[in-house]
C-alpha cells in the first residue's frame, strides 16, 4: 500500500476513533428516559448528529434508530476503503461479505418459519454498489429454490444448497450459518495470507483467531447452559480450524459438566473469564470485553493501516451494540444500572 493511502486511512480512523462516545456521554445517555430523549442527545452532542439529522425526534421508533446506526457502521467504513490501495481493496471488503451473510441467513431463516408472512428483510441501500449478487431479488422471493436462484454462480451457493430442506424438514440454520461462517473465515484468512507479510499479518491473524476462539467459548457455555448438549453435540457446531487453543484443552473445556464448571476452568486459561461472587449476566458480555480490549489496544498503538481499519471496526461495533442495548433498556423500561452493566467501554 502507498504510504499516502496508508496515512489517509490511519488519520480518518484516528479522527473518527477521538469522536467516539465518552464515559460522559453514556452517563447523560442513561439519564434519557425515552427513544426521543435520547435521539436528541445524539443529535446534538455527539458524533450521530450527521445520520440523525433528518430525523424528527418525535416520529422515530426503535426500528428504524436501529437502522440507521446500523447504516452509519457501513458509511463509516465506507470512508475508510476509499483510501485502500487496489492491490489491498480486496481485505477492506471482507467486511461486505460478513453483511451479505446476515441477510443472507435472515432471508433462510425468515423462509423456514412459520411467521414469514408480515415480515421481511430490510435491505440496506448503501450495500447495493458493494454487493455480490441482486439484494432486491432477495427481497423479491419467499421460497428456497428461489433463494438458491438469486445465489446462483456467488460463493454461498454451496452451503446454501447442502442445507436445502428436504420433505418439509425444519432448515437446519446453526448448521448453515456455521457453514456460511466457513467461508468468511477462509476468506479472511487467505486474504490476509496472500496481501499481507510479517507482524502485519500475524497482528490480523491474532484478532480473526482471538474472535473465533471467544465465539466458541461462547456457544460451549451456552449449549450446556440452555440446552445440556452433549460433547459431540457441541463439537458439530465449533469452529475448529483456526483455534489457536490447543486439541486438549479445547476438549477440556468440552467435556466439562456443565456451564459453571465450564467457567472454572476459563478462570485458569489465558482469557480469566470468571464470575466472582456476581451474577452471571451473559456470557457474549466477558467474551466481547476481551476482543473490544484488545481491538481498543491495536486501535491506539499500531502504525499499521488495516490493522487500525480492522479494529476500529470492531470498537465501533461495539459502540453501536451499547447504543442497542441502551434503546432495548429503554423498551422494557429497565433502570439506567441495569443498561449500564451490559455496556462496554
Amino acid at each position: 500500500m502507498s504510504s499516502f493511502s496508508s496515512n489517509a486511512i490511519l488519520a480518518k480512523a484516528r479522527a473518527m476513533y477521538s469522536r467516539r462516545l465518552t464515559e460522559q456521554n453514556y452517563e447523560e445517555l442513561l439519564k434519557r428516559r425515552s427513544i426521543n430523549d435520547l435521539v436528541a442527545y445524539l443529535k446534538s452532542d455527539t458524533a450521530y448528529s450527521e445520520i440523525l439529522s433528518d430525523i424528527k425526534e418525535v416520529n422515530i421508533h426503535r426500528g428504524q434508530l436501529e437502522a440507521l446506526l446500523n447504516k452509519e457502521i457501513f458509511l463509516r467504513l465506507d470512508r475508510l476503503m476509499r483510501f485502500a490501495s487496489k492491490k489491498e481493496l480486496e481485505f477492506y471488503r471482507l467486511g461486505v461479505t460478513e453483511l451479505e451473510i446476515q441477510l443472507i441467513l435472515t432471508k433462510a431463516r425468515l423462509i423456514d418459519s412459520d411467521y414469514y408472512t408480515g415480515y421481511e428483510i430490510e435491505i440496506p441501500d448503501y450495500l447495493n454498489k458493494y454487493a455480490s449478487f441482486d439484494l432486491y431479488g432477495l427481497l423479491a422471493i419467499n421460497d428456497y429454490d428461489s433463494l438458491l436462484i438469486v445465489l446462483r454462480g456467488t460463493k454461498y451457493y454451496n452451503a446454501l444448497l447442502k442445507f436445502k430442506p428436504e420433505d418439509d424438514k425444519p432448515l437446519d440454520s446453526n448448521m448453515l450459518e456455521l457453514e456460511l461462517k466457513h467461508i468468511y473465515y477462509a476468506e479472511y484468512v487467505d486474504t490476509v495470507n496472500k496481501l499481507f507479510k510479517g507482524k502485519k499479518r500475524k497482528d490480523l491473524l491474532t484478532m480473526i483467531n482471538t474472535s473465533i476462539e471467544l465465539q466458541n467459548i461462547t456457544k460451549i457455555y451456552r449449549l450446556k447452559k440452555y440446552f445440556n448438549a452433549s460433547p459431540d453435540q457441541i463439537r458439530e457446531t465449533l469452529f475448529t480450524e483456526y483455534s489457536r487453543i490447543p486439541k486438549s484443552v479445547m476438549d477440556e473445556l468440552i467435556e466439562t459438566k456443565d456451564a459453571s464448571e465450564l467457567l472454572k476452568k476459563l478462570a485458569e486459561s489465558p482469557y480469566k473469564l470468571y464470575v466472582d461472587d456476581h451474577e452471571f449476566v451473559y456470557i457474549e458480555y466477558y467474551t466481547e470485553k476481551i476482543r473490544y480490549h484488545l481491538a481498543k489496544r491495536f486501535m491506539r498503538f499500531s502504525t499499521d493501516s488495516a490493522l487500525v481499519y480492522m479494529t476500529y471496526k470492531i470498537v465501533y461495533q461495539v459502540e453501536i451494540d451499547n447504543l442497542k442495548h441502551i434503546i432495548e433498556g429503554l423498551r422494557y423500561g429497565e433502570a439506567p444500572s441495569q443498561i449500564e452493566s451490559m455496556l462496554i467501554y
